[in-house]
């Protein structure tokens, strides 16, 4: 199962760099919307709206977030963190954060905080310039985040762009000439079937469907790419391709 490797993996990374046995603190506090992502000019992110918050969690000196609808707050050592039931999905929260502060602290190279102000409008532009060279013809986005949409849209048109996402307040509506999909088992597959190159949001490893998200890339034999630094930790410990231009 996904996350049991994940778990295992950051456990032996753990005994090998030799953090069990010390005494280690991790805080997590759920940062409000002007701390997570600054005053972009744009109003319709989903930290803007509430939908989602970004939780944080400290580690020595580093710090790693992640995107939920089921924040949490946790002190105690690391060995808790990673023991946790990760069924749950506060659990699943909680570690995903924590995972990504622990990898920064290991890793200081890997970006894991999230960008503000108008960096996700760069950082859109930057995606699709890494897109021109696969050169797809049809691009499905799984999250509607809404800088990276509208330069798909921009890109490609929108008849070749597809868009799944689990905020019940985009179901049956449209953005930028694409339609939203609610983003069930049955979208989601289509999505797969109709694309030739799928992005996916990284807080699909906070919700769970990173699984399935997973198995429908294999099955259809489709390019995935995450974005996001939820996904930041994760990405490097299961070998995920991930873009993330501006986030530090």
């Amino acid at each position: 199962m996904f996350y049991n490797r994940l778990q295992k993996k950051l456990s032996d990374l753990v005994v090998a760099k030799q953090l069990s046995d010390k005494e280690i603190i991790i805080k997590t506090h759920v940062l409000k919307p002007v701390e997570a992502i600054g005053n972009p000019d744009r109003d319709d992110f989903p930290l803007l709206k509430g939908k989602e918050v970004l939780m944080e969690a400290a580690f020595e000196n580093a710090k790693g977030q992640a995107y939920t609808d089921a924040p949490s707050e946790f002190t105690g050592p690391l060995k808790n963190i990673i023991s946790l039931d990760l069924d749950d999905l506060r659990a699943k929260a909680l570690f995903i954060a924590s995972l990504n502060a622990v990898m920064r602290y290991l890793y200081p190279e890997l970006t894991t905080i999230h960008c503000k102000d108008n960096d996700p409008e760069e950082c859109a532009e930057k995606i699709i310039d890494s897109l021109k060279i696969a050169k797809p013809d049809k691009v499905g986005l799984i999250g509607m985040q809404p800088a990276i949409l509208e330069a798909l849209v921009n890109f490609l048109g929108a008849d070749s762009v597809s868009c799944v996402d689990r905020d019940e307040d985009n179901m049956g509506k449209s953005k930028f000439g694409v339609p939203v999909e609610w983003g069930d088992s049955a979208d989601t597959e289509k999505l797969f079937r109709q694309n030739d190159l799928i992005l996916a949001t990284g807080s699909t490893v906070v919700n769970g469907s990173i699984m399935e998200i997973l198995n429908l890339s294999e099955k259809y034999n489709k390019k995935l790419l995450f974005f996001g630094t939820t996904i930041a930790g994760t990405a490097r410990l299961m070998n995920l391709e991930r873009f993330c231009f501006k986030s530090t």
